[in-house]
């Protein structure tokens, strides 16, 4: 037996050896801290690259699927818990007619982005379901969206096609999380969409395909790991933590913008501090059309909660969730890690409060942390009309006053 290797087992060797690189990323300054972190960073790296071989290595522009981003066992860059995403690979040169058939969501957007010269990600064009005509059909909402360079001639609804590496990125939020949708409780849409210039089939694959395929799988792992590490640590700059101020956690808006804390940071103003992070790290972070995000890291010890306080606001929806190291939501397949708006307990007055740990101490509105030492605690509102300003804060938990508990007279 020859011992030659073929291309296409010499570009694999290739990928072996840059996933290898990937992976001291896990175990970098930004990285995992303990065996638990680190475990869970290189299980996060197998479902980066199964998202990848659907998302990147199986593409097909001219022909293209729409594919679910997120699943309960496969999640990144901060995913919601009640949001179904799924996104289609375009291509600038052609024309797409996308059909929705709405569901039971709240909420449902569409989204293109691309992305520019030096690789900064857009939004392109979108719409949300209040701006989509639609049409009635036995009783369901129907629509067909045109995808386009130029708007084509009596398009009722359509999203403009530009830039570089263009894609379509569809939303639905629910009353609950998606597991409840995957088991039928709540109908999700019905979705196509097909290029409508007639284009020839896939050609035979090839080594020349394994590679560019191998390339964009490596590509998106590494940007969706860098995206996560930065901005997890840029959220660590308002780190909570027992025995300290209330902490302003930091703020990213609906167009991806950071919005600083400046009386916090001392050391540093707002402009050095943006300047330290990649741009690429917020704008490839997919913000979406009237979302909104305020969130801080957290530190946490056994008898320990945080406690998450706040005013609720007029808004399409809003929620408080759980994420590790690595922008991964908790496992809401076995773990209370989110609340929304329709979930979670209010005072007479609209005031709320939320409180993360270990166990649960038997409060009205409890979140799962479990048994992080560390990690991520993240609001996000949907069409807020005004901003949702949490207080944030480590309490022990010998501390929760009564009323909080589910029954008041609870020691």
């Amino acid at each position: 037996m020859s011992d030659e290797i073929t291309r296409s087992q010499a570009l694999f060797n290739r990928f072996a050896d840059q996933l290898k690189a990937i992976g001291d990323k896990i175990v970098g300054p930004t990285g995992a801290k303990g065996p638990r972190e680190r475990a869970e960073g290189f299980r996060y790296l197998v479902a980066l690259l199964a998202a990848a071989h659907e998302l990147e290595m199986e593409i097909e522009r001219t022909h293209p699927r729409l594919t679910r981003m997120f699943t309960p066992m496969r999640s990144f860059i901060a995913d919601g818990t009640d949001t179904l995403y799924h996104e289609a690979k375009l291509a600038e040169s052609h024309s797409y007619e996308l059909t929705v058939r709405r569901g039971d969501d709240l909420f449902l957007s569409t989204v293109v982005y691309a992305s520019d010269d030096e690789g900064m990600r857009e939004m392109v064009s979108f719409l949300i379901d209040e701006d989509i005509a639609f049409e009635t059909e036995e009783e369901d909402q129907v629509a067909t969206i045109h995808i386009s360079a130029k708007r084509p001639k009596d398009a009722k609804n359509w999203l403009e096609l530009k830039g570089q590496q263009p894609f379509v990125l569809i939303r639905q939020y629910f009353p609950e999380s998606v597991i409840e949708v995957d088991d039928g409780k709540y109908r999700q849409a019905a979705m196509s969409i097909q290029c409508i210039e007639n284009v020839p089939v896939p050609h035979t694959y090839s080594p020349d395909d394994v590679a560019s395929g191998l390339d964009r799988i490596v590509a998106f792992m590494e940007d969706t790991l860098d995206a996560a590490l930065g901005i997890s640590a840029y959220v660590a700059l308002n780190m909570i933590e027992y025995d300290q101020d209330v902490a302003n956690p930091t703020r990213i808006a609906a167009d991806g913008s950071l919005i600083l804390d400046e009386e916090r940071h001392d050391e540093y103003t707002p402009d050095e501090l943006v300047d330290m992070v990649d741009p690429k790290v917020v704008a490839n972070n997919l913000p979406g059309p009237g979302i909104g995000y305020v969130g801080a890291s957290f530190k946490l010890a056994d008898d320990e909660a945080i406690l998450i306080e706040g005013k609720n606001v007029r808004c399409r929806y809003w929620s408080c969730q759980l994420f590790n190291q690595f922008l991964q939501s908790g496992d809401y397949r076995y773990h209370r890690v989110s609340l929304n708006n329709r979930q979670v307990q209010f005072d007479d007055d609209g005031s709320f409060r939320i409180y993360a740990s270990r166990k649960d101490p038997g409060v009205k509105n409890w979140l799962d942390t479990e048994g992080r030492r560390r990690g991520q605690v993240v609001l996000r509102t949907l069409l807020a009309e005004t901003d949702l300003d949490p207080e944030l804060s480590v309490i022990k938990i010998a501390d929760i006053p009564k009323r909080d508990f589910i029954r008041a007279d609870t020691d």
